[in-house]
């Protein structure tokens, strides 16, 4: 209808113009005029072609709100879009999850399993982004509903600028209202709303390369300590990914002896000299086995992403590795601000220690430990190379208690829910039990803390303040006691002075 409106406007200016020249006959004495005449039209409709174009574009920008997929046609680059550079880009404006474009490094060999743990966290309608492959694949009735769109890359690439070639084609279809690019790959999981959070710390229009390391130092050795990880989730600016559409390809020839993707990617920022800006909520993970000891002792940061979800055992027991994982994303969506931030308490009376991992697990310690050992990761898992030793891992680390008379009671979420009429949030764990029965056999001392003693434990807390991440601190304890089988935990800012060992 646009379209047909601006046809009779233009219709109408011509007319109106060649009136003019008619009527100024002098105009039409010699070839010469009639030409300027005509120049002079020409100049007038390309004049208000312009303004009209970028009329539409404008608006075009401004509506976009939060659009099911991708509204371009792939093969149609820049010559269709105009670039909208970062002088147009508002940098004080509020992030929303429209304004991220997730660019997913698929495999098309393991997208029939991998593409279940991209229905978890990924929501059509509300977010932005493209699956990569390398070849096509099969595409089920109701994909759409649940999976952002797949396309196919290159097959062309050669080994190291795949990664760099999809993000560097995502950022030529100019997706309106884009301020971050988030590179990652299909089975890595995220916590939207908590990057979001992340990423609201930053300027969009600044060159910006965020992400994190490898927990191996192996891994970190044999590809750069100053590189974000894939797996992880990278996140690209829109001021880095401009600056990159320039000389990417150009710098990607120069690695060809760098065989890893986001290794080169990482060569190509470095020579615009700009830094990795480290976020420890992105889990590379290249960790095997039982990441318990890592989920459970989470760094004081938002939880924003975890990587190789297929490769660990599941993180709930009694739960197959994708139930287990819609467990986790189901506690997460609760709270996303304080998922997994971990609390410390002590009972002293009876020597326990309780280290809380707000929507995971409880752990009873039968002795008491300073919050210098809770906080480092008990290690549960092997390194990618399926190294064990601490020294292996790029953080401060603890071994697993060898007897079962010296680790913890455990009790895993059952469920937790907002409280409206308190304003809290409350986390219902319960009594793992298979951990006493192993105890039971090792004549382990259960103290006061037998499952007959407590069978479940209640946390309540506030929902976490928007921008605690920013100056953070660990919540303070009060132990409210025991009653009908359940101890009751309430946690709470800390209150000037108050200490978490007391």
């Amino acid at each position: 209808m646009d379209s047909v409106k601006f046809a009779l406007k233009l219709k109408l200016r011509l007319k109106e113009l060649l009136k003019v020249l008619v009527k100024r006959r002098k105009w039409l004495g010699n070839t010469v005029s009639v030409g300027l005449g005509l120049l002079m039209v020409l100049v007038m409709v390309l004049a208000f072609i312009r303004s009209h174009r970028n009329h539409c574009r404008g608006a075009a920008i401004e509506g976009e709100a939060e659009p099911s997929s991708f509204p371009w046609n792939p093969l149609d680059y820049p010559h269709k879009n105009e670039s909208l550079s970062t002088g147009e880009l508002n940098s004080k404006a509020s992030l929303s999850l429209g304004n991220i474009i997730f660019v997913i490094q698929g495999s098309s060999k393991e997208w029939s399993r991998r593409k279940e743990f991209v229905k978890l966290w990924f929501r059509p309608g509300v977010m932005r982004g493209f699956v990569w492959m390398e070849e096509n694949v099969p595409v089920e009735s109701d994909d759409d509903q649940f999976l952002p769109p797949i396309l196919v890359s290159d097959d062309s690439y050669a080994l190291g600028i795949r990664l760099s070639m999809i993000l560097l084609n995502t950022f030529r279809l100019r997706p309106p209202g884009a301020q971050w690019f988030v590179l990652c790959e299909d089975d890595t999981i995220f916590s939207t709303k908590n990057l979001m959070s992340v990423l609201a710390k930053y300027d969009s229009t600044d060159l910006v390369y965020i992400g994190g390391n490898s927990e191996s130092h192996h891994e970190n050795h044999g590809h750069a300590h100053a590189m974000a990880f894939s797996g992880a989730g990278i996140a690209i600016s829109y001021g880095l990914a401009e600056a990159l559409s320039i000389m990417l390809e150009a710098c990607l020839e120069r690695y060809p002896q760098v065989r890893r993707n986001d290794n080169r990617l990482h060569a190509c920022i470095t020579e615009l000299g700009v830094p990795i800006t480290r976020e420890q909520g992105f889990h590379q993970f290249d960790i095997r086995g039982d990441a318990f000891g890592l989920l459970s002792a989470h760094p004081l940061t938002p939880f924003v992403s975890m990587h190789h979800v297929d490769q660990l055992q599941p993180v709930f027991p009694n739960h197959n590795s994708l139930d287990s994982l819609r467990t986790f994303m189901s506690a997460m969506e609760t709270e996303p601000a304080s998922f997994l931030q971990q609390a410390i308490s002590y009972n002293h009376t009876e020597k326990l220690s309780f280290s809380i991992s707000l929507g995971y697990v409880v752990q009873v310690f039968p002795s008491i430990m300073f919050p210098r050992e809770l906080q480092d990761p008990q290690i549960t898992f092997r390194a990618w190379d399926w190294g064990d030793h601490p020294g292996e891992f790029s953080m401060n680390s603890r071994i697993y208690p060898q007897s079962p008379c010296n680790r913890p009671f455990l009790f895993y979420l059952k469920e937790n829910f907002f409280d409206k009429e308190k304003d809290k949030i409350l986390n219902i764990y319960e009594r793992y039990l298979m951990v006493d029965e192993h105890k039971a056999e090792h004549n382990c001392r259960f103290h006061s803390f037998s499952p007959k003693e407590v069978q479940k434990i209640h946390v309540m807390h506030k929902p976490f303040e928007q921008r605690w991440h920013l100056i953070p601190r660990r919540l303070c304890c009060n132990m409210r006691g025991k009653k009908d089988g359940v101890l009751t935990i309430s946690l709470d800012k800390c209150k000037r002075g108050q200490r978490i060992y007391s």
